[in-house]
């Protein structure tokens, strides 16, 4: 192994061509007992000096290396990759090699390399199992396009490793597929609701679904928003909800013919809901909450399937339901028949926790949601009439 630095460039540049002679006798070793060992001298010989070449002369040692490590097992391989994954000036179709390798041999250079590419990382992300797909998603850094390429394609373990990850880069798109893909999974929800760069329209978007403990952590941090923050959110979240036009299922348009009977008959209440509820008639429970409770009924959906406690009190506490409704629906939402005397009590006290600014707030973005779903139905009744 050579030990020390030329600084010379006439110097250098012979001890380089020196260097380079050395290697190529050293690869026309027929012995293959020596094969690891000529691996061993050539990369110690690389990295003597690996700032001094050029990139063509890391390319040739990158090759041989290459050439060499290629039937060898594949803990020789490993311990290639151990060496050369953080290093910078490593040769890059060296790493392309070793990334593409067996996963052990691969995770190295896939999580630490700085030498590969993001066009070398989205082949990756596009081409190998998911195991591939966290190692690149735990990178230092990842540029937006890497990000976009692991949210189309990775399950769910890699997409809390990315989004937990804050050398990460992902745009509204990608974000907003997250948030999509986090429903029902606590463990996706979580580090989505801690990223800074989370937008508070799809913050509020997760109240809907998520736990009553991340329900209260996005209650503390919308708390100290400033408006001009929370302004802009609205917007996108009027703009956002306007282009999700979805076919409505017949369930659904009976239970909107039923509630619209009800209103008519001005039997929708109070009383009616707890009803619904009581008698399992869920779908129109959820048409009929969405209505007295003034939000769309996608919000009351989500409210009603992820048992949300604390959605249910902010619209009780919104619409001035007695405190005897919010209780009746609270128990019949979540229902638990071993739930304690003092979970009960807990539960309960929901509505006076709320406070009525937190509802507000809250109701605030609901109620665009439900804006932009009269404009849709609206826009669909005047087109349906026109033809």
């Amino acid at each position: 192994m050579i030990g020390g630095r030329l600084h010379g460039p006439v110097d250098r540049m012979s001890q380089n061509h020196e260097n380079l002679r050395r290697v190529l006798q050293l690869a026309k070793t027929p012995s293959s007992e020596k094969r690891r060992e000529l691996l061993r001298e050539v990369t110690d010989l690389f990295l003597a000096d690996d700032e001094a070449y050029s990139d063509v002369e890391r390319e040739h040692f990158g090759a041989i290396m290459g050439r060499i490590a290629k039937d060898m097992e594949m803990a020789v391989r490993a311990d290639l990759a151990q060496t050369l994954g953080s290093l910078p000036t490593a040769p890059h179709a060296l790493i392309q090699q070793l990334a593409h390798d067996e996963f052990p041999v691969a995770h190295e250079v896939i999580s630490k390399s700085p030498v590969l590419e993001d066009a070398d990382l989205v082949e990756i992300a596009n081409s190998k199992g998911q195991e591939y797909l966290e190692a690149i998603a735990v990178r230092p850094t990842v540029s937006q396009v890497v990000s976009e390429a692991l949210v189309d394609r990775g399950n769910d373990n890699v997409l809390v490793k990315l989004v937990s990850n804050v050398g990460a880069i992902l745009s509204r798109n990608a974000i907003e597929k997250v948030v999509e893909r986090s429903e029902g999974n606590e463990a996706l929800q979580t580090p989505l609701i801690a990223r800074q760069d989370l937008p508070v329209d799809l913050l509020n978007e997760m109240f809907s679904f998520v736990s009553s403990n991340l329900r209260t952590q996005i209650i503390q941090k919308m708390d100290g928003l400033p408006q001009d923050m929370l302004d802009n959110a609205l917007s996108h979240t009027r703009d956002r909800f306007s282009k999700e036009v979805r076919q409505i299922k017949e369930a659904d348009r009976r239970a909107r013919v039923f509630v619209s009977e009800a209103a008519r008959k001005r039997e929708l209440n109070e009383s009616l809901l707890v009803q619904l509820m009581r008698s399992g008639q869920t779908v129109e429970f959820t048409h009929a909450f969405a209505r007295l409770g003034d939000i769309d009924v996608k919000t009351a959906q989500r409210i009603v399937q992820t048992r949300n406690t604390e959605g249910i009190a902010i619209v009780c506490r919104s619409a001035r339901f007695d405190r005897a409704t919010f209780s009746a629906l609270a128990l019949l939402i979540d229902a638990s028949p071993t739930r304690s005397s003092e979970a009960t009590q807990e539960l309960l006290g929901l509505y006076d926790q709320v406070t009525p600014e937190a509802a507000q707030r809250v109701m605030r973005f609901w109620k665009v949601r439900r804006d932009a779903t009269a404009q849709i139905s609206a826009g669909a009744e005047a087109a349906a009439a026109a033809h």
